[in-house]
């Protein structure tokens, strides 16, 4: 009888976690954007890469609004040595130094590395950014592709399961995709919110949520 009982919690504790999942993936069309009250601020969380993601994000940053997308949070890998002198570098910086925070985590896949020992640190930098996420509970999470996006992604869907905010993901793709998308954005593509991408071969009928809005640098 108490087998039966463990079973039958275990059950239920599984059909409500893949009802909560449903609910908070984009997969199925139920979820719906949570939309802010016109002039509050929107907490975002920035994933930077290291060379050209840092400086793609970069260039779109200067098209957001500093006092609309604040506070700022910065996530980088902890190899990654070049990314934050570079933003500092940034003499017309939009955000002020009390208005962003650097984080790093464990660096997904470094180039070169084997896919075997990747799956070992990729889980490592999952763990740390399903503790960082829901800490930081952000509106926006804005990513562009390095690996280390994926990660944070899987924590901004912890932090939705767990009740814990409800940020926004927003995937653009690189500029440098023209005919395929990324592996980064070929994994993610059913679980973010919107998946921007910057040429028109990309915005096929067969990706319906690719929205095309051109060169945005």
């Amino acid at each position: 009888m108490l087998l039966l009982f463990a079973f039958g919690s275990i059950a239920l504790c599984g059909c409500l976690a893949i009802m909560r999942l449903v609910f908070c993936t984009p997969i199925f069309g139920i979820r719906k954007i949570k939309q802010l009250p016109a002039g509050s601020k929107c907490k975002t969380l920035v994933v930077l890469g290291s060379g050209g993601h840092t400086a793609e994000m970069l260039a779109l940053m200067k098209n957001l609004d500093c006092k609309r997308y604040t506070p700022l949070h910065l996530v980088l890998a902890d190899t990654d040595k070049t990314s934050r002198p570079k933003i500092e570098n940034i003499k017309d910086f939009q955000w002020a130094k009390d208005e962003k925070v650097y984080h790093t985590i464990k660096r997904s896949r470094e180039v070169g590395q084997s896919w075997l020992t990747t799956v070992f640190t990729t889980l490592i930098s999952t763990m740390h950014s399903i503790l960082l996420v829901p800490k930081l509970s952000p509106n926006l999470v804005l990513c562009n592709g390095p690996g280390t996006c994926i990660p944070i992604c899987i924590g901004a869907l912890v932090t939705r399961m767990l009740f814990l905010g409800d940020p926004t993901i927003v995937f653009v793709e690189s500029f440098c995709r023209v005919q395929s998308l990324s592996l980064s954005g070929k994994l993610l593509y059913p679980f973010v919110d919107k998946f921007i991408v910057q040429w028109p071969e990309l915005a096929t009928s067969d990706r319906p949520k690719c929205q095309y809005l051109g060169n945005l640098f």
